[in-house]
């Protein structure tokens, strides 16, 4: 199995703009300007980083009768998942050695992990949107 080229871009895409946004969010304080901007990007960069994931290493891994089946769906969007908790211990371990205050209680913690679990489902079913067969699978 392999992914389509525009898949490809597509995903390489999405997770530079995640980064850039990600950044901004941080420099330009945007997460205390609008209230709904770390709900927002928290789904999103979930959404691209899984798609990343997705489309970078599932395709040499899936086998081409379940490439597009709900098991293929469900594995993608547990990478997702797992992504957003790495994702909130890093959040954590930023509030045990700088001042940010970036982590503003359970309450937002569980906000943010069903955003990003959200993003994470979306990103599963786009990326088998993206598998193509390939004439010669290696596994």
């Amino acid at each position: 199995m392999t992914f389509s080229r525009n898949g490809k871009l597509i995903a390489w895409a999405l997770l530079a703009i995640a980064v850039i946004l990600n950044i901004l969010g941080y420099t330009n304080q945007l997460y205390q300007e609008w209230w709904w901007f770390d709900r927002v990007l928290h789904g999103y960069t979930i959404f691209a980083i899984t798609l990343w994931l997705g489309t970078l290493f599932f395709g040499r891994a899936l086998r081409p009768d379940y490439a597009r089946s709900i098991l293929a769906v469900l594995l993608i969007a547990f990478l997702g998942v797992a992504a957003g908790a790495i994702w909130e211990v890093a959040e954590w371990g930023l509030d045990q050695v700088a001042s940010g205050n970036v982590i503003k209680g359970k309450y937002d913690t569980v906000l943010d992990v069903t955003v990003d679990t959200f993003g994470a489902i979306l990103a599963a079913f786009g990326t088998v949107r993206f598998v193509v067969p390939s004439r010669h699978n290696t596994l």
